[in-house]
């Protein structure tokens, strides 16, 4: 990476993991697309994967007590069928094909993060079995493919169960490290942690706690609905600069 690369690389995980401290998921949604312009989608993939695993256990060790073992365990078991389908097509696809893919699913949770920035969707209770299969299949294959995406995704069906909001809070942060963790084991499989990588990783750790900072401290204070907006256009741009590059 030239040095430009690297600020532009450092720039994009502080924005990134301030987004993720002050709404709670959202750091790889943002950071895979911006990092896919200075490396290759699968080590962008990797090492957003890597780096929000990393900033959930911290979250998780400070709240594993409020964690809905019921609602993880039945989610959690869709998200592994999810994953299995989602590593099968992401070894089929070569890089520019799944740049391109990235982009077209950008584009299109962009557009629907838009259109529900001011009335988030909530289903009734009687769609709980069906919800938590799609949702949970859906988000680990997403996952898998693009490293980014299953946040929002697992959002709308926490959404029916009325947990608390550390419940909630905790109960999502752990089905999100437990298949980000499943999807690193598959990436480290394919070879992608070599140690370029892992210099990357070493590196961004800081940006990481420095935006994790900014989130909490600044971010969080905006007016949520205009904050939603914003990073729903920012997605929808990079969703578009993906399939134009």
């Amino acid at each position: 990476m030239s040095f430009l690369d690297f600020v532009f690389y450092a720039l994009v995980l502080m924005g990134a993991f301030a987004v993720r401290s002050a709404a709670g998921f959202g750091a790889v949604l943002i950071a895979v697309p911006m990092l896919a312009f200075v490396m290759p989608m699968s080590t962008a993939v990797s090492i957003g994967s890597a780096l929000t695993a990393i900033t959930s256990i911290h979250q998780l060790g400070r709240g594993w007590r409020h964690i809905a073992w019921r609602e993880f365990a039945t989610i959690a078991s869709y998200t592994a069928v999810g994953i299995v389908l989602g590593f099968y097509v992401f070894a089929m696809l070569n890089e520019d094909i799944l740049r391109r893919c990235f982009g077209v699913f950008l584009v299109l949770y962009a557009l629907y993060a838009l259109w529900t920035a001011k009335s988030p969707v909530v289903l009734p209770t009687r769609w709980h079995g069906p919800l938590a299969a799609a949702t949970g299949i859906s988000g680990g294959f997403i996952g898998a493919l693009f490293g980014a995406g299953v946040g929002p995704i697992y959002v709308i069906y926490f959404n029916t169960l009325s947990l608390e909001r550390e419940v909630f809070r905790v109960t999502m942060t752990t089905v999100a490290l437990i298949g980000g963790l499943t999807r690193i084991t598959g990436y480290a499989g394919m070879g992608f942690y070599q140690r370029s990588t892992l210099v990357l990783l070493a590196v961004g750790l800081p940006m990481v706690v420095v935006g994790s900072w900014l989130g909490d401290r600044v971010v969080r204070r905006l007016n949520p609905q205009h904050f939603g907006v914003f990073i729903g256009a920012l997605i929808l741009l990079s969703g578009v600069a993906l399939l134009l590059k």
